[in-house]
Formats: structure tokens, C-alpha cells, sequence
């Protein structure tokens, strides 16, 4: 009997103790069951886990139009003048009417103004110390540039006070156009500035080689962006930072002279070593060639070394000879890279007695218009002469197909 009772007796403690454990588990899956439904007592199964979203690619295009130094000679404001009409006292957009499409038509269309703006108090000049009417700028903004430079060696002819009115003017057209290369300060010169387009933001700085010996008054605020590597590496981060990509304007190189000098291949590689995406370069009153340079990274940044005069009234029809150059900036996700470059060459004619200016295409440029060409010059050649020259220095990749040898 007592053999029996306890018998009896371990197995209700053996299932005693399997009931324990059976309850311990019940417990926990409830508890899971509980916080995945947010219903006690429920039991809830769960979902598979839900895929992510995917990443959307991002392909963006965004087309540029560069023209190299417009320099406003006495006849050039004497032309406008004669132009004007309807209560106007100057009229420059002759000069433009053959670009103007292709200007307009580029997302972002640039050029470096060489000629001040100041005002007409400090009087309407020319070589050496130049001063252009105010109204010259509302016709850049009618013809459809929306990039500026003004860092050149002639931005100081009027003195601080002249370069601080005109970037004072500049900043009253601030909603229609962007001014680069004249700052009221340092803190005015960086970060760059931006233009956004298509989704893209582009930053631009601007510098130039010097200022023909001229310096800023003592203690006033304004910056003068002169070139010097650490600036560059310091415009280009920022830029970076603040913006997709940089574009940097360059006014630098000897006058007169088709190829880069040794100081402008050593900034363009400094700036391609910084990231830059391209270089706009201007000055030496001719062009100069189209080139990719590599940067430490691999990068290939496209720099222009010299687009030539846009406008002037100079002795030399090679003077007179400029690029138009067009080319896209193209987003592939984080991937920025440059595509379609195109230098276009364009001619600026003035006739008898320097006036009746204009720019032209040189596919355009008729013997007609090579008959009066610089004649007050006593300049003899024309279009072919001119053709030659672009094809000497700017590189087949570059070229229309009409100046391509076959």
C-alpha cells in the first residue's frame, strides 16, 4: 500500500512540473503573439517582411552657351546711341541679334563683361580706363545671359568707389541675372553662387590675374578675386559643398597669344585636382584651345583656355575672332560629367569709322562683309584666314562639321 501511494504520489509531481514548462511557453508566444496584433489573447500571424522601396535613378541634362570678353569701346557706346529710339538713350541689342537665339535657348548662357558699369557720373570711357552706360546690362538680360563675370584687369579703371557702384547694380537686377567676380567682401565671394536648373545646382566663382596695378582704396570692404591656388581649392570645396557641381570663370593668360601659358595649365590643373567641372577662361584677345584636363581623382573637368573678344574695335581681324562654345552638363545619379561640346566661331564686324557693329557667325561672314571689314584699320584679311586660325588651335573634337578636314 505504501509502495502504491507513492507511486501514486510521483506521478503527480511528474506532471506537475510538465504542466510548469508547458505554461512558460504558452506565456512567451502569447507575449509575441500580443505585441505583433496589439490584441491580448489573440493569436495573430505575422506578415513576410516588406521589400524596400527602390531607389529612384536620377538622369538630368542641363545645356550652357559661354561667349568670351565683351569690351564696349567709345564705339560702342556711340553705335548704341545712334540705334536708340523710343525714349531709349542707348540700344545695344544690335550688336547681339545674331546669337541671341542660341544665347537664349541655353539653360544657362555666360559671359565676362570686361567694361564696368558705374554709372553716369563717372563719365563713358574707353581703353585704357573703361566705363560703360548701366542700361548695356538690361540688354545682356534681354539677349538671355543669366552669368556675368566682371573679374577682370579692368575692374578697378573707375576706382573702388566705380566697382562698388557697379556691383551695386548689379545686385538691383539680382532676380534676372547672377554677377560673378565683384564681392562687397569676403564673406560676398564665398560660398560661390548658385544657379539651380532642371533640378541641378550649379555653382560659379570667378577670378582674375590682376587689375593693371590698380588696388582697393585702403580699408574699404570689397574683394578682389585675384587667382592664387588656395582660393581656387577653397572655391571649388565650397562650391561642392553648397552646390552638384562648379563652374569657375577665368580671366588669365597673355594677350595676344594662341596658347596657354604655364600659369594658366598650372591653376586648370589646380581646379581639376579640386573637383571643378569647367573652366571658362578669357583675355588674351584671341582664342585658345579647348582641352579635358584630369584631375587627381580622374575626373576630366573641360577647360576652355580663351573664348577671345566677344565684342571690340581692335587692329587685328584675329582680334575680332571669338568661340560661342555650347556644351551639357549631365547628371547620371551622383555622377556628373560634361557632353556635346561645341565651339561655334563668331566674328565681330565694324565698318568704316569703327561704327555699324555686329556679331556674326564666321559660316556667315560673306565677302561682302569682308569688304568693309576693320577698314578704318586697314585690316586686309577675312573668313579664310579666320577659319584657319580656329582650326590651328581648337581641336577637331570641338568643331561644327563644316570646319572638320576630312
Amino acid at each position: 500500500m505504501k509502495r502504491l501511494i507513492s507511486f501514486l504520489f510521483c506521478l503527480v509531481l511528474l506532471f506537475s512540473f510538465a504542466g510548469c514548462s508547458s505554461s512558460s511557453d504558452m506565456s512567451f508566444a502569447g507575449r509575441a503573439d500580443v505585441a505583433g496584433s496589439g490584441l491580448s489573447g489573440e493569436t495573430v500571424t505575422s506578415s513576410p517582411e516588406t521589400e524596400p522601396e527602390p531607389v529612384p535613378e536620377i538622369h538630368r541634362r542641363v545645356s550652357v552657351a559661354a561667349t568670351g570678353d565683351d569690351i564696349i569701346y567709345q564705339a560702342g557706346f556711340t553705335d548704341a546711341r545712334n540705334r536708340a529710339s523710343g525714349g531709349r538713350e542707348f540700344d545695344f541689342l544690335p550688336n547681339y541679334e545674331n546669337i541671341r537665339d542660341a544665347v537664349s535657348a541655353a539653360d544657362i548662357a555666360f559671359v565676362n563683361q570686361e567694361t564696368l558699369m558705374a554709372g553716369a557720373e563717372y563719365g563713358y570711357s574707353d581703353y585704357p580706363r573703361f566705363n560703360s552706360p548701366q542700361s548695356l546690362l538690361d540688354d545682356l538680360i534681354t539677349v538671355g545671359y543669366d552669368v556675368i563675370s566682371i573679374a577682370n584687369n579692368h575692374m578697378l579703371d573707375m576706382g573702388t568707389p566705380g566697382l562698388g557702384d557697379t556691383i551695386a547694380y548689379y545686385k538691383t537686377k539680382s532676380d534676372e541675372v547672377t554677377m560673378i567676380g565683384g564681392y562687397e567682401n569676403e564673406e560676398d565671394f564665398m560660398p560661390p553662387r548658385v544657379i539651380e536648373r532642371g533640378g541641378m545646382r550649379i555653382a560659379f566663382v570667378a577670378f582674375t590675374y590682376a587689375t593693371n596695378g590698380l588696388k582697393l582704396r585702403e580699408g574699404s570692404d570689397i574683394y578682389v578675386p585675384y587667382i592664387n591656388d588656395a582660393d581656387i581649392v577653397r572655391a571649388v570645396e565650397a562650391g561642392r559643398e553648397a552646390a552638384d557641381c562648379v563652374i569657375i570663370s577665368m580671366h588669365w593668360g597673355n594677350e595676344n597669344n594662341f596658347t596657354p601659358s604655364d600659369d594658366q595649365r598650372h591653376a586648370a590643373q589646380v581646379a581639376a585636382d579640386a573637383g571643378a567641372l569647367a573652366i571658362i577662361g578669357h583675355h588674351p584677345h584671341v582664342i585658345q584651345p579647348v582641352e579635358w584636363v584630369t584631375g587627381k581623382d580622374g575626373g576630366k573637368m573641360l577647360c576652355i583656355y580663351s573664348l577671345g573678344d566677344l565684342i571690340a574695335v581692335m587692329t587685328k581681324s584675329h582680334n575680332m575672332l571669338s568661340g560661342l562654345v555650347t556644351f551639357d552638363i549631365v547628371q547620371d545619379n551622383d555622377v556628373f560629367r560634361i557632353e556635346n561640346t561645341l565651339f561655334t566661331p563668331l566674328v565681330f564686324h565694324f565698318g568704316p569709322s569703327y561704327y555699324n557693329g555686329k556679331i556674326y557667325y564666321l559660316k556667315d561672314f560673306t565677302k561682302e562683309l569682308e569688304s568693309t571689314f576693320g577698314n578704318v584699320y586697314g585690316i586686309k584679311d577675312g573668313k579664310e584666314r579666320l577659319e584657319t586660325i580656329v582650326k590651328r588651335y581648337i581641336d577637331p573634337e570641338f568643331l561644327p562639321d563644316y570646319l572638320k578636314d576630312e
